[in-house]
């Protein structure tokens, strides 16, 4: 990328280890090789012969600096020892403080900047125009940051023994951009890395509210992102996935559901109240537009005060040193960072012409360059495992010696034949990833550990008889796969609840157990399944819940079964005549049938116990409406239960029971992460075949059950209703 035309000195990139140099050659160093001249301006210099001691002379030579006269700037006594070091002179100065590095670097971060700023727009659009009626951009799929987590993809594979065919697109493409560039990902794609650059600009550079001098540049919590991906590589054996609290990609997405967008929706509502109001809405009207489509729908969740804190701490840990975060806890980073070792673009330095002024290994921002002061006995090192690929090294470097380019590594280019065995040019030497064979066996067994631990929890899952011993209302999403692999391959992104159209999916903190704590579930008391809504089952990144159709969910999947309490409701207490739970239920499968009631009055204005002539009692019992539930029609939507006139608690209520997550699922592709503009068409293809006897077996039961409440006319629902 910044393969900036220079003169190649002999020797660059080849043998790193610092030689025995003498008196003379440690204190004279080339104009052309420390940039004070620009390269190719002048004529190549042949080389200067080295003075003998005897014979010294007080003339220097036009074409040479001496070391001592060269100096540094800024920074230039860090890692000096206390040696006295003169000053570049004041053009010398001038000319590297105007342009230092060169202008390719400069134009290079410019670009980088300027795709950070374009995906983290995009990911912010992309969020805000997710809904349950357009998941899909130009037919561009809006989760399409999440496909790019192939973290996701792996450990929720692995864990749920299942993969997700769509995502497989954007991961490879990551996959072969990280194996020819290095982390490119962390450093100029990730959305949660750009908001860490937006607060550390906001927040901890000169002259913001949180500034300090010096911010640590240790590199002893390196290692610490290697061993939680271990760790959360032993659990997801058992099935227990602890990487999604801190995989990138999820955190934020997380993060922007349950605590940015509520806020954001309501100022947006209000900002188009007070627009119509002055009568901009009549404007827009006239103009072929309607600013009652603009509004956003307000959504509420669960837990949104944990996981505000944790990206709080994931900002705010910048201030100790930069990019904290992505140093040394992001998962995602650590499996990128062993895969970037391999990988093309790396980073060479001329030592010939280096003044040590560390500049490149106290200012990097991933802190990737080591042994750079002018007494190191060991050779420089670059830790391409640690770089993002921004740039920076290169642009503040007085001397203009980085250079960042993508080369065929000279081991195959040797191999190929394209050079001469160890003539190839070699980038810098990179750190160990040294975690030592005991960390990595103890990170892997405590995430096995953890796993079957909760596994053994007897408040976790027990079984499609038992399910959950503390409750049995944890409803999933319809398509939810088995619950045991739901909660392996959820990866707890609240992409799911962020569509529900009826706001009815809630993060679950401790009704499923530790291992489905923030996992989806349906809640009908906030809002019931919307009976054409398919939404949850297309954005889904990980395949925990996967693509259904309406018919699918009307015939086939059940995720629970309505059930009545006699004893709280109005029909079946008192006789008076309640017919809601009948009239919303869009699968008629609240029936109401005539029983007999000996304890109601036949004339509510009589005495119960009245007597007649004869002194018996004939005041006693009627008949009355009651609603039954039919176990074959009811889907568990939980329409009933929200519609329920009864409060605080309804009395007809959706428990777990007889659940059916079996069905034929649509067909996937792998390019389907990348467009996907046919998928309507292509998921609902044969539906109506398959389900044709279904459909024949349904109205027959219908007509042979009696009675019943009416069901929607309209085929549609109305998210926000006035029960």
């Amino acid at each position: 990328m910044a393969d900036i035309p220079q003169q190649m000195p002999q020797g660059f990139g080849g043998v790193r280890r610092r030689k025995p140099q003498t008196n003379a050659q440690q204190n004279v160093v080339r104009v052309a090789d420390i940039g004070v001249i620009r390269r190719g301006t002048t004529p190549p210099i042949p080389p200067v012969p080295t003075p003998p001691r005897t014979a010294p002379t007080n003339a220097p030579s036009p074409t040479l600096i001496k070391m001592a006269d060269v100096g540094t700037i800024g920074i230039g006594d860090l890692g000096s020892g206390g040696s006295a070091q003169a000053k570049f002179t004041a053009e010398q100065k001038r000319r590297m403080k105007e342009a230092p590095g060169n202008v390719a670097a400069h134009q290079i971060v410019m670009i980088r900047r300027s795709i950070q700023i374009f995906t983290f727009a995009l990911f912010v659009l992309f969020f805000f125009l997710t809904t349950a009626s357009s998941q899909m951009a130009w037919g561009i799929p809006k989760n399409l940051f999440m496909t790019m987590d192939f973290l996701n993809t792996l450990k929720n594979g692995i864990a749920s023994h299942r993969v997700a065919v769509y995502a497989i697109g954007p991961g490879l493409f990551i996959l072969l951009l990280t194996l020819w560039g290095g982390r490119i990902f962390c450093g100029w794609i990730c959305p949660l890395g750009t908001a860490i650059d937006i607060g550390d600009k906001l927040l901890y550079r000169k002259g913001r509210l949180f500034y300090t001098k010096k911010r640590s540049d240790t590199r002893r919590f390196r290692n610490w992102k290697y061993i939680y991906l271990l760790v959360g590589l032993g659990a997801v054996v058992f099935g227990v996935d602890i990487l999604t609290f801190g995989d990138p990609i999820s955190l934020i997405t997380r993060t922007f559901a349950f605590c940015v967008y509520a806020p954001v929706a309501y100022i947006w509502n209000g900002m188009l109240g007070v627009g119509d109001k002055v009568g901009l809405g009549h404007v827009v009207y006239n103009l072929g537009g309607n600013m009652d489509n603009w509004h956003l729908q307000m959504m509420h969740f669960w837990n949104g005060v944990p996981v505000l804190l944790m990206f709080v701490g994931v900002i705010a840990l910048s201030g100790f040193q930069e990019r904290f975060w992505c140093r040394n806890l992001c998962p995602y980073g650590g499996l990128l960072a062993v895969l970037s070792r391999v990988s093309w673009l790396r980073h060479y330095i001329k030592m010939d012409g280096c003044i040590h002024c560390k500049k490149c290994e106290v200012q990097s921002r991933m802190g990737c360059y080591d042994n750079l002061d002018k007494k190191a006995t060991q050779e420089e090192m670059h830790s391409i495992s640690e770089c993002i690929q921004c740039f920076r090294c290169e642009t503040i470097c007085p001397t203009d010696v980085i250079q960042i380019q993508a080369k065929v590594p000279a081991g195959i280019k040797e191999a190929l034949g394209m050079a001469a065995k160890g003539t190839a040019p070699r980038p810098e030497p990179q750190t160990e990833i040294d975690l030592g064979r005991r960390r990595v066996i103890a990170a892997v067994g405590a995430g096995m550990l953890w796993g079957t631990a909760t596994k053994a929890s007897a408040s976790e899952y027990q079984g499609k008889m038992r399910r959950y011993p503390r409750n049995n209302r944890s409803m999933r999403p319809p398509g939810a796969l088995d619950e045991g692999a739901f909660l392996s391959a959820c990866t707890r992104c609240a992409e799911c609840m962020k569509v529900c159209p009826t706001n009815a999916l809630q993060p679950a903190t401790f009704e499923t157990g530790l291992q489905g704590l923030w996992t989806p579930i349906l809640v009908p008391s906030i809002g019931p399944c919307a009976e054409k809504c398919t939404s949850c089952g297309d954005v889904c990144p990980t395949g925990a819940i996967r693509p259904f159709t309406w018919q699918d969910k009307r015939y086939k999947i059940k995720m629970g079964l309505a059930n009545v309490n006699q004893s709280t409701c109005v029909a079946y207490n008192g006789g008076r005549d309640c017919i809601v739970c009948a009239e919303v239920c869009p699968y008629s499968a609240v029936i109401f049938k005539d029983t007999f009631d000996d304890k109601l009055p036949k004339d509510p204005g009589i005495a119960l116990d009245h007597k007649d002539a004869n002194g018996k009692e004939d005041n006693r019992g009627r008949m009355k409406r009651v609603p039954t539930v039919d176990e074959k029609l009811c889907t568990g939507c939980g329409i009933c239960e929200y519609h329920c006139p009864v409060l605080p608690d309804h009395s007809i209520v959706v428990y777990t029971f007889q659940e059916d997550r079996e069905y034929k699922e649509p067909r996937e592709r792998p390019l389907d992460g990348f467009l996907r503009g046919d998928w309507d068409t292509r998921k609902e293809m044969g539906k109506d075949a398959e389900y044709a006897p279904t459909v024949k077996e349904f109205e027959k039961h219908i007509g042979q059950e009696g009675p019943q409440g009416a069901a929607s006319q309209q085929g549609a629902y109305n998210p926000n209703p006035n029960p």
